[in-house]
C-alpha cells in the first residue's frame, strides 16, 4: 500500500514564479500611483465611485506537513517540492469598491516524476492540485495607520494523484485517487502602516463543511515602490479531516513568500 509521505515527498511542488514575474513586468505600466493611506493596498480601501481592482503574486516557499490516514507523518521540505516542478501558480485578485472587496486566491500544482529507488523500483507519478479561498470583505473600521476588514467566503482544496509502480520490471496495477472538500470560513484581513513606505499586512481565518476544519494565518510586511509594493511574510495553511476521509487525517502548506502587489 502507497503512502502519502513516498508520494509527495517526490512529486509535489509549490513555485508561483511565473505569475510574480507577469505581474511584476505587466500590471505595474497599468497602475496608477496612489495618495492617500490605501495606496497600493487596494483590499477594503476602493473609491466610492468605481470598482479599483488589484492583484498579488508571489513565490511561496511551501512545505508540506500532517497525517496520512494510515498514520504516515508527512513532514516535506521546500527543496523537495521546488526540483519536481512542471507548473505552478499562486495569486490573489480582487475588486474593492468603498467599504466592500470581493477577492479569490488562487494556488495551482501540475507535477509529475519518475521516482527511483535503487535499481528495481521504479514510481511514476501524476499530481495535479488546487485549492482556492474566495469571500466578500466588509471594512469594519479605519483609522489614521489601519484598517480592518471582516470576510466571509469558502475555500476549495482538490487532489488528484496517479501512480504506476514496476519492481524487477515487473508491472503492478496502477493506483489513483482524487478528492476535493469544500468549506465555508470566516475571517479578518487587516493592515497597519509602520511609516510612509513600510506596512503590515495580517489574515487569520477559519471555517468547517466537508473538512472538520480548515484554518488559515498569514503575516507580511510590505515596501511601497511607486507603481507597486513588495511584500514578504509568512502563511499557513491546515485541513483536519474525518477519519474516513481516504487519504489525509490532517494536512498542512506553510512557509515564507514574496511577491509584489498592484492596482489598477
Amino acid at each position: 500500500m502507497w503512502t502519502i509521505r513516498n508520494v509527495l515527498s517526490h512529486c509535489v511542488a509549490i513555485s508561483l514564479l511565473a505569475g510574480a514575474l507577469l505581474t511584476a513586468t505587466v500590471a505595474p505600466a497599468r497602475a496608477q500611483e496612489s495618495e492617500g493611506s490605501d495606496r497600493v493596498e487596494w483590499f477594503g480601501g476602493g473609491p466610492t465611485d468605481r470598482w479599483m481592482f488589484g492583484t498579488e503574486a508571489y513565490l511561496w516557499g511551501a512545505s508540506i506537513g500532517g497525517t496520512s490516514a494510515n498514520g504516515d507523518d508527512v513532514d516535506i521540505g521546500f527543496g523537495t517540492l521546488l526540483k519536481d516542478l512542471n507548473m505552478g501558480l499562486m495569486a490573489t485578485l480582487g475588486a474593492a469598491k468603498g467599504r466592500w472587496t470581493v477577492f479569490g486566491d488562487l494556488i495551482y500544482l501540475n507535477v509529475s516524476d519518475d521516482i527511483k529507488s535503487g535499481d528495481d523500483i521504479k514510481l511514476d507519478v501524476r499530481l495535479k492540485g488546487w485549492v482556492s479561498t474566495f469571500g466578500v470583505a466588509y471594512s469594519l473600521a479605519e483609522t489614521d495607520r489601519s484598517r480592518f476588514n471582516l470576510y466571509g467566503g469558502g475555500r476549495y482544496l482538490w487532489l488528484d494523484a496517479r501512480l504506476k509502480l514496476k519492481i524487477e520490471d515487473q508491472g503492478l496495477p496502477n493506483l489513483s485517487g482524487s478528492g476535493d472538500k469544500w468549506d465555508a470560513v470566516i475571517g479578518l484581513r487587516g493592515k497597519t502602516d509602520l511609516n510612509e513606505k513600510w506596512y503590515l499586512t495580517y489574515v487569520a481565518d477559519i471555517g468547517t463543511g466537508q473538512s472538520k476544519s480548515t484554518w488559515q494565518a498569514l503575516a507580511a510586511i510590505s515596501y511601497r515602490f511607486r507603481k507597486l509594493d513588495a511584500v514578504v511574510g509568512y502563511r499557513y495553511l491546515n485541513w483536519n479531516f474525518d477519519n474516513d476521509s481516504g487519504v489525509f487525517d490532517d494536512l498542512n502548506f506553510h512557509g515564507p513568500f514574496a511577491g509584489v502587489k498592484v492596482r489598477f
